[in-house]
């Protein structure tokens, strides 16, 4: 049976063992190009800037915090009144008194629980997920 006789998506021998196909590392190295050009636009890249040195009002105008600032309300979200409630205030927050909240399920089991009072999905594995691919050789759990 030659080549010719097969299906139309058949690979031709060269290509049934391409490494890029198969996934694998034969030592093929390739280098990503970045993924915006960042020089331009810091400090340093001429010689003139290199020579003198950044200030710090410039080092510090660039800083950015590592986390958002929480502001303190004046008054706990449950006593807000309803009209003066807005998305920043409220996220998922659920009343004790409720039994059932809009949760969703699949196949039977509970996609999300309440933690104290928030609503918080369950992002783990589901039954008949698989970790791992067969392409990379390695073993399917």
């Amino acid at each position: 049976m030659a080549i010719e006789d097969g299906p139309d998506q058949t690979l031709d021998p060269s290509e049934s063992v391409d490494s890029d196909e198969v996934r694998n590392d034969d030592g093929d190295t390739v280098v990503d190009p970045p993924d915006h050009w960042s020089e331009a636009n810091s400090f340093g890249t001429t010689a003139r800037e290199a020579a003198e040195g950044e200030s710090l009002d410039l080092k510090l105008s660039e800083e950015e915090p590592d986390i958002a600032v929480e502001e303190d309300l004046d008054r706990p979200i449950t006593e807000t009144p309803d009209d003066e409630l807005t998305e920043e205030l409220v996220d998922h927050v659920i009343e004790e008194s409720d039994e059932d909240p809009d949760v969703d399920y699949a196949e039977g089991q509970r996609q999300a629980e309440i933690v104290e009072g928030t609503l918080v999905e369950d992002l783990g594995r589901n039954r008949g997920q698989i970790d791992g691919t067969p392409e990379d050789g390695g073993p399917v759990t």
